[in-house]
């Protein structure tokens, strides 16, 4: 990644990515590094949160379909070897997110209950509209990686989620770090952020911002 990490979260990430590659390669499944990157980030922020007694659950109507994914053996055994390595229940919903990771599965593909959950059409919108931006005012191309859409999209719904219903984060220990060394990253969240705003007059605080630069990190890759 061109974020580097430190202290804490480095350990938690390092350890996080161990224990994902070891059954990855045991179960012989083929994923890219950027999924795997996407994937790791994701974990660790989860397991972070955790630790830090700051429990988020997530929306789950969409993601149970992914109960009975031929994947869904593995994630629930990456899952169950993070709750013992870091002596933490993580939330049961974290199985089915790990389960699209490994699918390459882009959340908007799936079949949304419109009751209660976010709009796809939306999010796709802003997904576009914000890479378009990045083009533009940072002459920088995301629009065919779509690993980086895919997991830029599975974040971004818990997050959306969050924003919606006014809980969010209001503590990330790296964000003084991404914003001060990860100008870049940290600038293509904002311009994120600027489009957020625009279809939910709400938009994300800094240390969301944060984490969202951490999964442009993954397409920024040197």
């Amino acid at each position: 990644m061109v974020i580097e990490l430190s202290n804490s979260f480095h350990l938690h990430k390092e350890k996080v990515e161990n224990i994902v590659l070891s059954i990855i390669k045991k179960n012989d499944l083929n994923i890219s590094q950027t999924t795997l990157d996407n994937l790791v980030i994701h974990l660790t922020l989860c397991i972070t949160r955790e630790l830090g007694g700051a429990y988020l659950p997530t929306s789950n109507s969409q993601i149970k379909q992914f109960k009975d994914h031929e994947y869904s053996l593995i994630s629930r055994e990456i899952i169950s070897s993070l709750e013992k390595e870091f002596d933490i229940t993580i939330d049961k919903n974290q199985k089915y997110y790990t389960t699209m990771y490994l699918a390459n599965q882009n959340i908007l593909d799936l079949d949304f209950d419109f009751q209660f959950d976010i709009c796809d059409d939306d999010m796709k919108s802003i997904m576009n509209e914000s890479i378009a931006l990045i083009e533009e005012d940072l002459e920088v191309n995301l629009s065919s990686n779509n690993e980086f859409i895919n997991g830029m999209t599975l974040h971004f719904y818990p997050a959306l989620d969050r924003l919606q219903s006014d809980k969010q984060l209001d503590y990330n220990p790296l964000k003084d770090l991404i914003q001060s060394q990860h100008t870049k990253e940290y600038k293509c969240a904002e311009i994120f952020n600027e489009t957020v705003k625009k279809y939910y007059n709400k938009a994300f605080n800094e240390n969301e911002l944060a984490y969202i630069a951490m999964h442009f990190g993954t397409a920024l890759k040197a």
